[in-house]
């Protein structure tokens, strides 16, 4: 495995700060590489970006393995990954944007916003997209999706709809909460109906050029895009190139390419009111509640705890930490977002190899961080 290691400046300053809030910044990173090469090793993951970041400081980071397999190219710092689902987190941010400067309010009907929506579908609002409560299938549900052919299509947004009117309402919009795919994708129409530009344009001019994410952007398969990570899959404990997705799935629900650097500098504006203002952000972090005044629960943390949601993020906990967390998963990449609020450390892995365990690796290497 080969290593691209990045030390950053530990200074005094920072790691008296970090002790005050129970955070030990002195680890070993021997310790770290030693931890995360040997879990590569057991799940057969190629290559692994990593980047451990303190109140938005990128404290340590490295790249491990094998960027391209058959051509024997090593993963360098800026070799960009797919993001798959972390691409939510800015979608609800660049919406949220919009809500601040007024051009759209967030408990309007999403139908207010894109017109010709199909007739059930027109109570939706947009916070219930956002918040996961809309009652829409996701397009995996659709009847005519096929995992063997789906992946391959190319769709307009008017044949993406037309696809998914097929499915049913699961729920009343508002009674329950689903994690769903489509909610994503209609966000992204309407920041293109709103702003009148592509939803890649929007987020390049409004988040990725002001915060300097130049590794960041929406994956299109036709583009060359420079040190571009490839995909892997494991078939029968073997490795393999991972299944083709067109460019309708790279797009507002999980089309993002970036870097654990590029990453690491929309975390430390989580921390400034640079592009959103703080009651905006501390929104976007609070569970979102149900018709019933009740907060949403999707799911649970492993540990029996419930697991909600905000705008774009998981909420759950860590052993007793406060956990704000999103990931992504698709055919050939995993990725994982850790950020403990009450810690403000944040662990960012992204990985080439579909179904990683990269959320045990998020926590185990936060425990050698976090004084319990």
């Amino acid at each position: 495995m080969s290593a691209n290691c990045q030390k950053y400046d530990n200074s005094k300053s920072i790691n008296k700060d970090a002790s005050s809030v129970g955070l030990s910044l002195n680890i070993d990173s021997g310790r770290v590489d030693k931890y995360i090469l040997a879990r590569m090793a057991q799940s057969k993951i190629p290559a692994i970006s990593i980047g451990i970041v303190y109140k938005g400081d990128l404290i340590y980071a490295n790249a491990y393995g094998k960027a391209n397999l058959e051509h024997n190219i090593a993963l360098k710092p800026e070799s960009p990954f797919k993001l798959a689902s972390l691409t939510k987190p800015f979608t609800a941010f660049a919406i949220l944007q919009l809500f601040e400067k007024g051009k759209i309010k967030l408990d309007e009907k999403a139908s207010f916003y894109l017109k010709n929506l199909p007739i059930k579908w027109e109570t939706i609002t947009v916070r219930q997209l956002l918040s996961h409560t809309s009652g829409l299938a996701d397009y995996f549900q659709s009847p005519d999706w096929s995992w063997q052919n789906s992946w391959r299509l190319d769709l307009s947004h008017k044949e993406f709809i037309a696809m998914n009117e097929k499915s049913p309402i699961i729920f009343s919009p508002g009674e329950r909460m689903q994690y769903c795919n489509t909610n994503y994708y209609l966000l992204g129409m309407i920041i293109e109906v709103i702003t009148g530009k592509s939803y890649n344009q929007y987020l390049k001019e409004e988040i990725f050029e002001p915060l300097g994410m130049s590794h960041t952007q929406i994956d299109k398969s036709e583009m060359l895009i420079s040190d571009r990570v490839n995909g892997y899959t494991l078939s029968d404990k073997k490795l393999l190139n991972a299944e083709y997705t067109s460019n309708t799935w790279a797009y507002s629900e999980g089309g993002l390419i970036s870097t654990v650097e590029d990453l690491a500098k929309f975390d430390k504006a989580l921390y400034s009111e640079a592009l959103l203002r703080k009651e905006t952000i501390k929104e976007m972090w609070s569970p979102s509640k149900l018709k019933n005044g009740k907060e949403g629960v999707i799911g649970d943390n492993g540990a029996g705890n419930p697991n909600h949601y905000g705008l774009g993020w998981f909420l759950s906990d860590y052993k007793g930490h406060k956990l704000t967390l999103a990931g992504g998963n698709k055919p050939g990449f995993t990725c994982t977002y850790f950020h403990f609020e009450d810690k403000s450390l944040s662990i960012i892995i992204l990985s080439n190899l579909s179904s990683s365990p990269l959320y045990p690796m998020a926590g185990e290497i936060a425990e050698m961080y976090l004084n319990w």
